[in-house]
């Protein structure tokens, strides 16, 4: 049986255990220094939902985790919409950068020159502006959204469901990037930064993954709630 993380555990042990969660302490304002305290205490200390955040952290790290409908409820939506901007902003500034960098590095190489070479750059430039197109409908319309079904704002023809209808897998295509690296990089004096990038590209999509997972299984069936609550005022 899975043991999810619970609120009386210590910060510092989960975290030693669990390095991922680093991540989510980051995009919450959790600095460290946090000596022996409990999650709940850190959390109080640092004006978090420590509800919000153990349902973070266990989706963050099993896939089997799904909160109940009452924590659905009670969840404090602009602290999870805050969370959601700020891992938007952690892949468009950090993470994405990082991987074009190491890609126009490995692709101008002068042995990968080659109509591989331009397939390999135009096939991320595409998903790069796929990426952040779908990060910016996110927080410019679904957001925003959000926040005026909670002051009570009534948008005709639009709602979370049709957020979910059209919401882009935009983990699927790194496994596409992985597979020209690895299938057609020149097998004879290879970069001594692919290996680097193939694993920055695996670290990627497990946070696309991971993140795809908390808006389509925490943040939509949340709205939903908060569309028929405040609907029915």
């Amino acid at each position: 049986m899975t043991s999810y993380i619970t609120s009386d555990k210590k910060l510092s042990t989960i975290v030693e255990e669990n390095y991922k969660i680093l991540r989510v302490l980051k995009r919450l304002g959790i600095k460290p220094g946090f000596g022996n305290k409990s999650i709940k205490d850190v959390c109080i200390s640092n004006i978090v939902s420590p509800e919000l955040f153990i349902i973070l952290v266990n989706m963050s790290l099993f896939r089997d985790f799904f909160p109940d409908v009452e924590s659905l409820k009670a969840l404090p939506t602009e602290q999870l919409i805050n969370y959601l901007k700020k891992t938007h902003s952690e892949f468009i500034l950090n993470d994405i950068p990082k991987v074009e960098i190491l890609i126009k590095e490995i692709a101008l190489k002068s042995d990968f020159q080659n109509s591989h070479s331009t397939i390999f750059i135009n096939f991320f430039e595409e998903y790069k502006s796929e990426l952040i197109s779908h990060f910016e409908y996110e927080d410019s319309i679904v957001f925003p959204y959000i926040s005026g079904v909670i002051d009570g704002k009534i948008y005709p023809g639009y709602s979370i469901e049709k957020f979910e209808e059209n919401h882009t897998n935009i983990e699927s295509k790194i496994s596409d990037l992985k597979n020209i690296l690895l299938k057609y990089f020149p097998s004879q004096n290879p970069h001594p930064a692919l290996y680097d990038l193939v694993e920055d590209l695996y670290i990627l999509q497990s946070e696309f993954e991971s993140h795809a997972y908390l808006e389509d299984n925490l943040l939509v069936p949340h709205v939903e709630f908060l569309e028929k609550s405040y609907r029915t005022l």
